[in-house]
């Protein structure tokens, strides 16, 4: 679901499809690529020391971050093993690491797939799967 979901908030955000405004996006997607995956680690090292506080707090923040640009898989995921630090199940969270990895390199190639698109001048509406 991440792909539409992406086209989706990126489309809320334009107002006129200006090159400024494209560029604008452009630095709200490439800051979230860049801090990610310090995010991600800052996450995998909470739980492999089993501070759920510390997990709780970095699911969260990588959440909100991932749903600010509709990167729905992130933010599930995210939502996920926020739930288990909160309920104190960090053990139950140990593949959450990877499978956000792969969530994140999937969302980078929608990000990318949008971005192109806003160049070239096409509407964002959902590609068909």
């Amino acid at each position: 679901m991440t792909a539409p979901d992406i086209r989706a908030r990126i489309a809320d955000l334009l107002v006129d499809g200006s090159a400024h405004e494209i560029a604008f996006i452009e630095r709200l997607v490439a800051s979230f690529l860049e801090r990610a995956p310090v995010m991600l680690t800052d996450l995998e090292t909470a739980i492999a020391a089993a501070d759920a506080s510390a997990a709780a707090h970095k699911a969260h923040a990588l959440k909100g971050a991932a749903a600010n640009l509709g990167a729905s898989g992130v933010s599930g995921l995210c939502a996920e093993a926020e739930r288990l630090a909160d309920a104190g199940r960090l053990d139950e969270a140990g593949d959450h690491p990877d499978l956000l990895r792969s969530a994140l390199a999937e969302a980078g190639d929608h990000f990318a797939e949008v971005l192109d698109d806003l160049r070239s001048g096409l509407p964002l509406v959902p590609r068909p799967a």
